[in-house]
């Protein structure tokens, strides 16, 4: 995946480190406790990047935090259970 077109534009994908991103959303375990729902859809969106690979990249924006996922936290922390090293990211 060398570039990725959305609604907004076209953007290059890079691949960056999964221990360099940060997630923008951070959820307690209490909170997926409580929404058993989407740790449903959490599993699924796992079990998809475990067979097929991460079909859309992350949207990342640099700020002082470091590289922070805006859109993709879930497909990050599969990712991120499954041991994949890098994910495809565009910078916006």
């Amino acid at each position: 995946m060398k570039q990725w077109k959305d609604s907004t534009g076209i953007y290059p994908v890079k691949n960056v480190p999964t221990a360099d991103l940060v997630f923008g959303v951070s959820r307690p375990q209490r909170w997926w406790d409580e929404h058993p729902d989407h740790r449903k859809v959490f599993e699924e969106i796992r079990e998809s990047v475990k067979t097929e690979g991460l079909m859309k990249p992350l949207k990342v924006k640099k700020t002082s935090k470091g590289l922070v996922v805006e859109t993709g936290n879930q497909r990050l922390q599969a990712l991120l259970d499954l041991g994949i090293p890098t994910a495809p990211c565009v910078m916006i």
